[in-house]
């Protein structure tokens, strides 16, 4: 009698690694009858992971001697380099590879207001009490002599921000604000300013170019007021007056009709230029005033430094933009009064008044260094469960969950207390009135006060 049996080669079955064996794999769905269970589990364990790994404080730089003010980061080319202010005056240059400081000099007598990367990237604006100054960034070895400002410009008041023009020849224009309320438009190649604007405010915080226009220009004043000029008239375009004053201003740059305000009311609004009658998104979680706002490069997010000594993430569209995605926060870490991406959009820089630049991952549990490709599909796949299966309770709860400072919860339950008293206040008013006479107000249509032309 003759007996056939199936012989195979382990050469044919196998892998070319000899830990991995060939598997075959039945893929009728009557088969797996808890393959849906199965993958909900597994995206538990992707959330638990995501957070286990999330590590996002990457080092300190210290140096300053006295609280830093102020961050400027390039918009193209290098991608390492930041320059920061001091409120003692001086301004350093930093090499983040290597993690330290390349170029230093005290630029003013007072404290430095802002900071500007030129287009090039080889030289930077800074600004501080009524003068700008532009100086170059050259890295000195062994020498000691102290720098020289390449320009110097004298405005009429106090200077409180500086911004370069994202297009145009050379270094582009300037345009700075100041405590006189007044926003000015300088020429790199002249001594006094081209053209000057005032609505009668008080001071201006911030002056912001638009990435794409190279004419339009927005401003954040102490009367509450965010306004809109053009640099090729002689008056402010447009302006709208908020309900509480605006410090921090920022354009998307993939999105240019957009921009961030950042409110005293711990709140962030996103506006649109065509219509400043109510802000397109409001942002909340932060339980102090928010000091500065920054797009990252890609423009679908941005960051934002708070009072309360944390830096928060947002999503500048989407269904979960109202809320922060990361909080950032150390525990010797004090008010932030800047915050920046780089041009990577890989890493958040903030400073505050502890004297120290902070480095963060803008992905908490992303890792740094090379990645294997089987560690690569490892990560898309589990980054994919987490996508698939963010709306369910279990994975929702673990993803959101974050360890904030004592003092930001007791806070923000606060702050929650009063919105549910306000809530209810409200429902017993509409329920003992005539129907219709007490009717809820949107919280968007509350922001804006009145717009101005």
């Amino acid at each position: 009698m003759k007996i056939k049996t199936v012989s195979r080669s382990a050469k044919k079955e196998a892998r070319d690694t000899a830990d991995h064996k060939y598997v075959r794999r039945n893929l009728d769905p009557a088969a797996h009858p808890f393959a849906a269970a199965r993958e909900h589990q597994r995206a538990v364990v992707a959330a638990k992971l995501d957070r286990m790994m999330a590590k996002p404080f990457v080092c300190a730089l210290d140096g300053h001697r006295d609280a830093i003010t102020c961050l400027g980061t390039p918009r193209r080319g290098q991608l390492v380099q930041v320059v920061s202010g001091g409120a003692d005056g001086e301004c350093r240059a930093w090499d983040l590879a290597s993690r330290k400081c390349v170029w230093r000099a005290p630029a003013h007598a007072g404290p430095v207001a802002g900071v500007v990367l030129a287009r090039a990237g080889d030289s930077f604006f800074s600004c501080g009490e009524r003068s700008i100054k532009r100086w170059a960034l050259e890295r000195r070895g062994g020498d000691d002599r102290r720098p020289e400002p390449l320009n110097v410009w004298t405005s009429r008041g106090t200077v409180n921000d500086v911004d370069a023009s994202w297009q145009g020849g050379g270094d582009g224009a300037l345009v700075s604000c100041g405590s006189e309320g007044v926003v000015e438009l300088w020429d790199p190649e002249r001594s006094a300013a081209v053209r000057s604007w005032s609505w009668g405010t008080d001071a201006v915080y911030k002056a912001r170019w638009n990435p794409a226009e190279p004419s339009l220009v927005a401003s954040t004043s102490r009367d509450r007021a965010a306004t809109l000029y053009d640099t090729r008239a002689k008056t402010p375009l447009r302006r709208c007056v908020l309900a509480a004053p605006c410090r921090a201003l920022a354009w998307n740059p993939r999105d240019p009709t957009h921009f961030v305000v950042g409110s005293e009311d711990t709140m962030c609004y996103t506006f649109d230029v065509r219509n400043l009658k109510q802000p397109k998104m409001i942002h909340e979680g932060h339980v102090g005033a928010v000091n500065d706002v920054s797009f990252a490069p890609s423009g679908l997010e941005f960051a934002s430094a708070s009072a309360d000594r944390t830096t928060r993430i947002f999503a500048s569209r989407g269904a979960g933009c109202g809320r922060a995605r990361e909080t950032y926060h150390a525990l010797r870490m004090q008010a932030l009064a800047a915050v920046r991406f780089t041009a990577d959009a890989s890493f958040v820089l903030t400073a505050s008044e502890d004297f120290n630049l902070r480095v963060w991952k803008a992905r908490a549990s992303k890792k740094l260094g090379p990645v294997s490709s089987r560690e690569r599909a490892a990560l898309d796949y589990r980054a994919a469960l987490l996508d698939r299966h963010a709306h369910m309770p279990t994975v929702k709860r673990i993803v959101k969950s974050r360890n904030l400072p004592k003092m930001v919860k007791k806070m923000r339950d606060r702050r929650d207390e009063e919105k549910d008293r306000a809530r209810a206040k409200l429902q017993k008013t509409m329920d003992h009135s005539r129907p219709g006479a007490v009717a809820p107000k949107a919280a968007r249509s509350k922001v804006v006060l009145k717009e101005q032309t």
